[in-house]
């Protein structure tokens, strides 16, 4: 049985609103490869929490709209490291994926998170 090392639940602001002691959020990430300006979080783990980058996060993003006109959002991790990890959480601007004007952008919303190590 896998047994939880941390987690936490994260405000769009990227404030914590509970977590495991020693986490710390930032809106500051590294520029990558996403259209647009670079949204999104840094989770920065307390010093040996885990032995490598090779932990098991689990992540869920609250719905994008609350009148459930979007199609999509999803969550994503970039950037995992033994000191932490990237979140980004992407949405569509409530367009069908058919639609030629459909578009995804990166969002900010509240999000949760868990950490497994084997």
């Amino acid at each position: 049985m896998l047994t939880p090392i941390a987690m936490g639940k994260i405000a769009a602001d990227g404030s914590i609103l509970k977590a495991t002691p020693g986490i710390t959020i930032t809106t500051s990430i590294v520029p990558g490869s996403i259209s647009g300006s670079d949204i999104g979080y840094k989770v920065i783990l307390p010093e040996r929490l885990v032995n490598d980058s090779n932990y098991i996060v689990q992540l869920t993003a609250e719905n994008y709209f609350e009148r459930m006109d979007s199609e999509y959002t999803m969550i994503t991790l970039r950037y995992q490291q033994n000191t932490g990890f990237e979140v980004l959480i992407w949405a569509n601007q409530s367009k069908p994926s058919t639609d030629p004007g459909f578009k995804i952008d990166t969002i900010r919303v509240p999000w949760h998170f868990v950490i497994y190590d084997i």
